[in-house]
């Protein structure tokens, strides 16, 4: 009988555990999805100091580029969709590299797109603040692997909208 109530105590403290583990798991996933946009902002005005004309410049190319990266998003996740039912379909291998180096071109459009878009901002905050910002944003894109659109810190979101690895 006593080890019955220690296994049924330990069965119930590991529910407890996991149940709180996976609610914050989760919290914290909607929360950073819902406010990223508001948290790659807020890093930008503290870490660059920016107020007034140029934070609301930069917050209106930020919401401009938003348009630009979902296109991009969406004719990523289309061009990855269809490598791989090439892939799965057995098809000629001539097929399947043309579909690998639209993807390619996608992604490297996506970069083009996106150090243009960071360099615009990195003009708007100006000066020693925009070298810096440069400097610590700028590299993050030759890393960016497309695995959903990125931020201003470019840290993906969760949501994912290239689900389909493009074989790289």
């Amino acid at each position: 009988m006593n080890y019955r109530m220690i296994t049924a105590g330990a069965i119930i403290a590991l529910a407890i555990l996991a149940g709180g583990a996976s609610y914050l798991c989760f919290h914290h996933t909607m929360s950073v999805s819902a406010e990223q946009n508001h948290d790659s902002l807020m890093w930008v005005r503290h870490e660059f100091k920016l107020s007034g004309e140029r934070l609301a410049k930069v917050e209106s190319l930020h919401e401009a580029y938003e348009s630009v990266c979902a296109e991009h998003c969406i004719a990523i996740a289309k061009s990855r969709k269809e490598l791989k039912r090439l892939q799965d379909t057995s098809a000629s291998p001539a097929e399947i590299e043309a579909a690998a180096a639209k993807v390619k071109d996608m992604d490297a459009g996506c970069i083009a797109s996106t150090e243009a878009h960071i360099k615009e901002v990195a003009t708007v905050i100006g000066g020693e603040e925009g070298r810096r910002y440069l400097s610590i944003v700028l590299p993050r894109v030759l890393m960016f692997d497309h695995s959903g659109p990125a931020s201003l810190d470019l840290h993906s979101t969760t949501a994912s909208t290239h689900d389909i690895p493009a074989g790289k």
